[in-house]
């Protein structure tokens, strides 16, 4: 998340804390370059179109000789023609180049951005080669021309199939590269195959390189930002390289890597070996619009073969997770038990209910009434307490206290604790319930963003229950606010200000100065949640108006002449004097404190 989130979350949690207090208390007496490589479709701006469309490769400077002198036996193959074909699958479109036996293009079927076009996470802006050392010579998979040896002829619907490229010496010397793909996933499989040559290699791995360039998949590009990042998993651990917009990030890894991301908010491109890389350079350039980032991995050879897989997908959870690599931990669900809260009930939820209702509105408004259920025993704890204190508030006893102590505040704070603590109540007892509320508050406030479901879902007015929902914009950039009002944010805040005022009703309290306390925190969240996820606001405003709605009915079920009574024989009852001289010597301490 931005800064500016968490600077949010931060003031929230404090008011929440401070608000918990004044609760309780009212029942009281009172080596890379800055900038990334340009990137530039080697096909399109360094090769002219022949009639028939087809790329051809210019007249290269080096002579014959020269050429033979710098690549050696594969001189032949750094001319050619650069061929495009594309493959189809139920959810992608590959599009592959006979130059560098690269992937060139791909395109998701299923998801679109903003303006209707498809989903494309690599492009020609992307460059991704493999560099190997074969006698005196170290070439780069980008200068070589391939042949292609196979190609589906018919989009994959049920079947898997492979795309071949080689340069052959001979029918039993060749190196060849193997694209497998299958017709309902997001990952192909590459094989690199040095057939008979893989005694002339000088290095037993491959040096993989990628320079990738976050996509502009969704409308905000600012919303974007903070969920960008380069992961990576060594051994059993994941770990992430947040870009900066000032300077380059770089990071040299060492042994067991298992696969290296580039994330966006719901788009990943993942990179994986067979075996787990060697070493890895993680560069994380300095950028305005959006991350770029280099990375070089250290491919192990197996005899003659090198293989990878690569995942150019959506960052869905469940999807992530069915492949048992640790994908998932890309997501920033929280940590410790929070984390635990999210993928233990709020997504097996969210899965469960999207099975059976087609809207995420209502799906969002079903785990607001199940939180509320889950949580009810603790707000009925909380309410009881809070009427017992405002009964005791109310008996002429504390009257009396307050009357003969008005002039000695810490004595009347002495003496009605003491009282409070003879009838059986701890105003404090009270917080409790309601700090264990905040958990479920960081883990509603990872889990939406983070949410692929919500993405361009539309719910009553809003467009995308992934972003904000502009009610009014004007285009100009407020501090705090921003550019726009939010529509669900408003109405959360509104929902929380009814809430404050409606138990402020129960409350009494010695220090007049704190009511303003609660009519605070719902301004705090209306500057948080007004950039934010609308689906959050949404939550937020449903679970609101349950809890009034709940504290209403828990009302007409409370009797106060029972509670008085129930007082009144805890009260009967015969005090330990010993016991009582105790705790006012301690209550006393505690307030020279």
């Amino acid at each position: 998340m931005s800064q500016q989130s968490w600077i949010g979350i931060f003031l929230i949690t404090l008011l929440m804390f401070l608000w918990v207090l004044w609760i309780g208390y009212t029942s009281m007496p009172s080596a890379t370059s800055d900038t990334p490589p340009k990137t530039q479709d080697t096909t399109h701006s360094r090769l002219p179109l022949s009639r028939s469309g087809i790329l051809v490769q210019p007249n290269s400077p080096l002579d014959s000789a020269a050429r033979v002198a710098r690549y050696g036996p594969y001189a032949p193959y750094t001319l050619g023609k650069d061929s495009l074909f594309t493959v189809e699958t139920a959810v992608a479109k590959w599009t592959f180049g006979t130059r560098g036996a690269r992937l060139h293009k791909q395109e998701l079927k299923l998801f679109s951005t903003p303006k209707g076009t498809p989903v494309t996470l690599w492009d020609s802006t992307q460059r991704e080669s493999f560099t190997f050392a074969e006698g005196r010579n170290i070439l780069s998979s980008e200068e070589l021309f391939f042949t292609l040896i196979h190609a589906p002829d018919k989009p994959l619907i049920h079947l898997s199939d492979s795309v071949v490229f080689r340069v052959s010496f001979s029918p039993d010397t060749f190196l060849q590269v193997t694209y497998r793909l299958h017709p309902s996933v997001y990952r192909i499989e590459r094989e690199i195959k040095f057939q008979g040559l893989a005694g002339r290699l000088r290095n037993p791995y491959l040096l993989h390189t990628i320079t990738y360039h976050t996509p502009q998949t969704e409308s905000s590009t600012e919303l974007v930002k903070p969920y960008c990042a380069l992961y990576y998993r060594q051994a059993d651990e994941v770990e992430m390289i947040s870009p900066d917009e000032e300077e380059s990030i770089q990071k040299a890894l060492q042994g067991r890597i298992r696969w290296v991301s580039a994330k966006g908010q719901f788009f990943c491109a993942l990179f994986q070996g067979e075996q787990a890389f060697s070493a890895a350079n993680l560069t994380a350039f300095p950028f305005t619009n959006l991350p770029a980032y280099q990375v070089q991995l250290q491919l192990p050879l197996t005899g003659e073969v090198a293989r990878e897989t690569w995942y150019l997908g959506p960052t869905r959870y469940t999807l992530l997770r069915s492949y048992d690599e640790m994908y998932e931990r890309q997501l920033e669900l929280g940590w410790g038990f929070i984390r635990y809260i999210n993928t233990a009930f709020i997504i097996p939820c969210f899965a469960l209910l999207e099975k059976f209702i087609d809207s995420y509105g209502i799906i969002i408004s079903i785990l607001a009434i199940l939180v509320k259920i889950v949580l009810s025993p603790l707000t009925w704890r909380s309410y009881l307490l809070g009427v017992r204190m405002q009964v005791v508030n109310e008996l002429p006893e504390v009257k009396a206290l307050e009357e003969k102590y008005k002039d000695q505040p810490d004595k009347l704070m002495l003496e009605k604790s003491l009282l409070y603590r003879q009838l059986g109540i701890n105003p404090l007892s009270g917080c409790v319930p309601l700090l264990l509320q905040i958990p479920i508050f960081f883990a509603m406030t990872s889990f939406f963003p983070n949410a692929f479901e919500l993405r361009q879902q539309r719910f009553l007015w809003a467009n995308d229950l992934s972003s904000y929902d502009a009610l009014i914009k004007w285009g100009l950039e407020i501090p705090l606010i921003g550019d726009h009002i939010s529509l669900f944010a408003l109405l959360t805040t509104l929902s929380m200000v009814a809430y404050a005022h409606f138990t402020q009703q129960n409350q009494t309290t010695a220090y007049p100065a704190l009511k303003w306390l609660p009519y605070l925190t719902p301004f705090i969240f209306f500057l948080f949640l007004n950039e934010y996820s609308a689906a959050l606001s949404w939550y937020y405003f449903v679970l609101n108006m349950l809890t009034i709605v709940q504290i209403g009915v828990m009302k007409r079920f409370t009797n106060k002449e029972k509670l008085i009574q129930k007082l009144r024989e805890i009260q009967r009852r015969k005090p330990n004097k010993a016991a009582l001289a105790q705790q006012r010597e301690r209550l006393r301490k505690w307030f020279k404190k």
